[in-house]
């Protein structure tokens, strides 16, 4: 399993939060194809991690990222400080 994660400064949670409600009510994640999971981590920062079952979805993802930030204006989304990519070494739920 592969970790995409984005960090964003800035933004508009409330509406980021509006914009998914609005989504998931057509019956769409909005998310390209692939993702497995998403998990938003707020702070002085938003981390947006993303899970995929091999680097190679994680990678044909990538334009649907990009065109997802062209369809969401910065004041929504923040600016993005940068993508990392991480292989999963462990996840337990219990």
């Amino acid at each position: 399993m592969y970790a995409r994660v984005a960090t964003f400064e800035g933004g508009d949670l409330d509406e980021i939060r509006r914009l998914n409600d609005e989504r998931a009510a057509e019956g769409s994640s909005g998310m390209p194809d692939g993702v497995k999971r998403v998990l938003v981590l707020q702070g002085d920062r938003r981390l947006f991690i993303t899970f995929f079952e091999s680097r190679e979805s994680l990678e044909a993802a990538e334009a649907g990222f990009e065109s997802m930030g062209a369809e969401i204006p910065e004041d929504v989304r923040g600016r993005r400080l940068g993508v990392e990519t991480y292989e999963v070494a462990f996840d337990e739920a219990t």
